[in-house]
């Protein structure tokens, strides 16, 4: 619900309880008044609202004169309360949205910063396979030292691929928690397409092959799902505070958990 219905409600409950109160404090006003008028003497002659020492007000004349007087300053009183609790809330929610809004900035600025880190550390972990592939396809003599310093790089090789997939590993868990942060400012298809994103990107491996090289599966798909979640971050506009829509481009909209063929 937008901050101006929350309002629109708001001010509609507080004027009805208002006339509710001044109802019945007017209405039980008139039936006592009335009763007494109609059981104290009075001269016939005398006009219902005449007010002059040879006539006693009536009941009616009372609730003209007194009683409505009174509630017409009692619906004034309540009426300048009802107004200033308006205005309290009115600034309460302006204050919130405010900051809503603000949170909502703030969380998009970092997962876009975030998402631009995953791309970046899923293309090292890729180049880093295709140099440990040409490390185990260069020629070499045994017991030489084109043997040694191939073990090497494929060793230091290795270690960095186990390196940068523990990386993205933390970084992906960033991801998630500032997305659990923010997604109750955030549109939930965005909640959705990004948390789609991180499961697809985190169910990732590199497996090794028959002939001792390694293959980043899922890797085309995945920097496609990225760069498409990427672009979605940079719409953002901090004057409207929303997102551009956009084209879908990528098959089931980012939130497909599972590629068991895609390389």
């Amino acid at each position: 619900m937008s901050s101006n219905s929350k309002k629109k409600q708001i001010h509609k409950s507080l004027l009805t309880k208002t006339l509710l109160v001044f109802f019945i404090f007017v209405s039980s006003t008139f039936f006592i008044h009335m009763s007494f008028g109609a059981t104290g003497e009075r001269d016939a002659s005398c006009h219902v609202l005449e007010i002059s020492e040879h006539c006693d007000l009536s009941g009616i004349g009372h609730l003209v004169y007194g009683d409505l007087v009174v509630g017409g300053v009692l619906a004034l009183f309540f009426h300048h309360l009802a107004h200033k609790n308006q205005v309290r809330i009115d600034k309460i929610i302006s204050s919130n949205e405010e900051h809503r809004l603000k949170r909502k900035d703030f969380a998009v600025f970092h997962l876009k910063s975030q998402v631009t880190a995953m791309l970046f550390n899923l293309g090292r972990i890729k180049k880093t396979a295709q140099f440990h592939n040409d490390a185990i396809k260069l020629e070499y003599h045994p017991l030489t030292l084109e043997e040694k310093e191939r073990t090497w790089k494929i060793r230091t090789l290795t270690e960095r691929m186990k390196f940068e997939q523990e990386k993205l590993g933390r970084l992906l868990d960033v991801v998630r928690s500032t997305l659990v942060g923010a997604q109750d400012v955030l549109e939930p298809e965005v909640v959705m397409q990004t948390d789609g994103v991180i499961t697809f990107v985190g169910e990732m491996t590199i497996e090794e092959q028959p002939d001792e090289t390694m293959e980043f599966l899922k890797y085309s798909v995945s920097k496609q799902k990225v760069l498409y979640l990427l672009e979605k971050l940079k719409s953002y506009s901090t004057v409207t505070h929303t997102f551009k829509k956009m084209e879908e481009d990528i098959e089931d909209e980012l939130n497909v958990s599972a590629y068991p063929d895609a390389r």
